[in-house]
């Protein structure tokens, strides 16, 4: 039977051209009307790379490598060759008619135009690129003679020879002829994974007038393009092209597809390309549906070479229509298929991005939420969030987009701030001797009205807000019970583990070594008591409260740990008439939470329950009554956990935390004080945590696995506090306070400062 060109007569340009060097070229290069009409740019082009390692293989006329439009090598000499058995070749893939020359160019010339084309409908600029996918190597097979004609035999036997030297995408720009051979080669190729793109035909009318094709394969009918033609402005469909009418294919398993479903329309008239009838170098204009197939097969490379995934999974022809721009009625339609050829709309995600956390469980991106914010200890956890912004997604095509889940952590920010428990009676604490020698200290916070209350510290959902404050009660022999709600807990603690009220003061006021900080705002007890002489032990408790949003009676998202718990033990040890030594030994469970850090639960960076416990060294030196120093170190060890969602697991965490302060009273007056304090708060040195990654192979598979990243933050905090406080008058106090932070929060490059004057009266 015989088989031949679906071409129409080429117009011949006066213009002979030379062409520039190709896709490296040194400026930015510009793209054919019909390029940009199908929504190429170069920035799809270079996410393409422009077409590279695909290989086109073209069942026509043969092929001019020569041509200046392609590059070096960019045809194989070695893998094209004479497909025709009806027929002999005298120079093997030579192309002696011109139409396959021009085709493959319209595919994937290589070289950029250096001369202005204008002509009727188009003009292509100098430096214009012509061909759709430049980088994509070309495999001729002659399989059609110099008259443009071959038997189905010639055909079928260049598909299954441009399948054997490995090409990817089949473009047959001749008669749609689906004969007992051709779709025989079309099975097979398909079988291995190549798509085919076939013109749809010239003569103005529906597709084999409606009659279906019968004995391609299931797999074969998703790997088969149909092509129909458009006009130059690429808005209808040219004057002469076929349409898919009403016809379908029906594969061996029975199931039917529509001509229509399987066809797109691309531009089909005056494609500049190659005109060899005319000379060595000559440019024509060609029309045709002959046209239209390989800006299809061009389009199908630069798909498969940003993503193999569509080859290996065989979906490229699938998306590649799903893509197209609705042409006519609204939907498939009988007239333009698909629609128009959209590589804008293409190589964008189609379908839900999703990304595959730690458990297995698929996500999409608009379920995942601000779910980390980040506390002191981890800084601004800006490896992890270096991680997650260049993180891997896919799209319903399981296509690799890079997304930017950084957002996903959130840094508190925190201000420097006052002693929020000082102990001088001016300023705040009532302190009440008893005359057993024992006293009584208290704190209490205003009243809050019911719209304060709103948004603070709950104990469950809708009850009422308890008093903020403190009591402590210290007996004649020296015992201390303390406890209250919604405030810092380290008075507490202090005030209990020391019986010295200076160095009560000042661990109050340090208090590196006690993670108290990060299980606090709720309920907190302390007791102490003398064990020996010179010897006291002391125990606290801390919890954090649960947090409440007005206006949701549901859980929100909380800004600190949904719950956290402290327990705290120490002991202290005069050894000598000035000097005081001190261990304590903690235990800090954070569910929630990681060393200050919270996330909501089941969120995408949920790391579950945390334990550390931490370890603390104090020495004390009385240079008198009135001049004490406090120094402090702390040790905490996190044990590793593991995560769900993004996050994968921790290691064993290792923190650190030191300072010193100074106390001097009756300076100027018999109840002024000076205090200077530096400090470094809990800071991570060393610890990991795991981040689900996402590869892809050369196939564009997806694989999924863990990278592990650091902990350490980017700076070291250091606190540096100086407060001077002085009653001026019965009931009144002044407070002058200087407070100098560096890398706060252990960002580095953080800093800030506060100076300010407090005065309070009591009434």
């Amino acid at each position: 039977m015989l088989n031949s060109l679906v071409k129409r007569t080429p117009v011949a340009l006066a213009l002979l051209s030379a062409f520039a060097a190709g896709a490296q070229a040194a400026t930015t290069p510009g793209l054919a009307p019909w390029l940009v009409q199908i929504g190429e740019t170069n920035a799809i082009l270079s996410a393409a790379n422009w077409g590279k390692g695909v290989i086109i293989g073209t069942v026509d006329t043969g092929i001019v490598a020569s041509n200046p439009v392609f590059a070096s090598g960019q045809v194989s000499n070695q893998l094209s060759g004479c497909a025709a058995v009806s027929f002999r070749c005298t120079s093997g893939a030579l192309d002696d008619n011109g139409h396959g020359t021009a085709v493959a160019s319209i595919a994937a010339a290589n070289k950029t135009t250096t001369g202005t084309y204008s002509y009727s409908g188009y003009t292509v600029a100098a430096g214009s690129y012509i061909g759709v996918a430049p980088n994509a190597n070309i495999v001729a097979e002659k399989a059609l003679s110099s008259a443009g004609s071959g038997t189905s035999t010639d055909v079928a036997n260049g598909i299954n020879r441009a399948v054997a030297a490995g090409s990817a995408i089949i473009n047959l720009s001749l008669t749609f002829m689906p004969t007992a051979d051709i779709v025989a080669a079309v099975n097979a190729a398909a079988a291995k994974g190549v798509f085919i793109v076939w013109a749809g035909g010239n003569s103005s009318q529906a597709l084999l007038n409606n009659a279906n094709s019968l004995g391609f394969t299931q797999a074969a009918i998703s790997h088969l393009i149909l092509a129909g033609a458009l006009d130059t402005t690429a808005a209808k469909n040219a004057s002469y092209t076929n349409t898919p009418g009403t016809g379908s294919f029906v594969s061996t398993s029975g199931t039917q597809a529509t001509y229509a479903s399987r066809w797109i329309t691309a531009p089909g008239t005056n494609i500049l390309a190659p005109g060899i009838m005319y000379g060595s170098g000559a440019m024509a204009l060609w029309s045709g549906t002959s046209m239209a197939a390989p800006v299809v097969s061009g389009s199908l490379a630069l798909l498969e070479s940003a993503w193999p995934i569509l080859k290996t999974n065989g979906t490229a022809a699938n998306l590649l229509l799903a893509t197209a721009t609705d042409l006519g009625a609204k939907g498939v339609d009988t007239s333009y298929g698909t629609g128009l050829v959209n590589l804008g709309t293409a190589f964008q995600p189609y379908g839900a991005l999703t990304v595959t956390q730690a458990n297995g469980k698929t996500v999409a991106l608009t379920s995942l939420t601000g779910s980390l914010i980040t506390g002191g200890a981890l800084g601004s956890l800006a490896s992890v969030q270096a991680k997650l912004a260049n993180y891997t997604a896919l799209d319903g095509y399981q296509r690799n987009f890079t997304v930017n889940l950084s957002g996903l952590i959130q840094s508190r920010p925190t201000a420097a701030s006052v002693n929020p428990l000082p102990s001088n009676p001016n300023t705040g604490v009532a302190v009440m001797k008893l005359n057993d020698g024992g006293q009584i200290a208290t704190w209490q916070a205003p009243a809050l009205s019911p719209a304060d209350r709103l948004g603070v510290f709950a104990n469950n959902d809708g009850s009422p807000v308890p008093n903020v404050g403190f009591v402590a009660f210290t007996n004649a022999a020296g015992s201390t019970l303390a406890m209250g709600y919604g405030i810092a807990s380290k008075y507490a603690f202090s005030r209990a583990l020391y019986e010295d009220a200076n160095l009560s003061y000042l661990g109050s006021e340090l208090g590196v070594s006690n993670l108290s900080d990060l299980a606090q705002g709720g309920y907190h007890m302390a007791y102490g008591t003398r064990l020996d002489s010179g010897v006291r032990a002391a125990l606290s408790l801390t919890r954090t409260p649960t947090e409440f949003y007005a206006g949701n009676p549901a859980w929100g998202q909380v800004t600190g740990p949904t719950s956290a718990m402290n327990l705290n033990l120490g002991v202290t040890y005069k050894f000598a008439d000035r000097w005081t030594g001190g261990i304590t030994l903690g235990q800090l469970s954070e569910t929630s939470g990681l060393l200050g850090s919270s996330y909501a639960p089941n969120s995408a960076l949920d790391l579950g329950t945390n334990r550390t416990t931490s370890y603390g060294l104090s020495l004390a030196y009385a240079f008198d009554a009135d001049r004490s120093l406090l120094m402090e170190a702390g040790f905490a060890f996190t044990r590793g956990g593991s995560g769900s969602g993004l996050l994968t697991e921790t290691t064993n965490i290792q923190s650190r935390s030191y300072g010193a302060t100074y106390l001097a009273k009756r300076i100027f007056g018999d109840e002024d004080r000076l205090t200077i304090s530096v400090k470094q708060p809990l800071r991570v040195t060393a610890g990991q945590a795991g981040v689900a990654t996402t590869s892809i192979d050369q196939f564009g598979v997806a694989h999924y696995g863990t990278e592990m990243t650091s902990l350490v933050p980017t700076g070291r905090q250091v606190d540096v506090k100086l407060a001077y406080d002085t009653p001026i008058a019965r009931n009144q106090s002044v407070i002058l306070q200087v407070i100098g932070r560096k890398d706060v929060n252990n960002i580095a490059g953080a800093r800030d400062g506060q100076l300010g004057m407090i005065w309070s009266a009591r009434f």
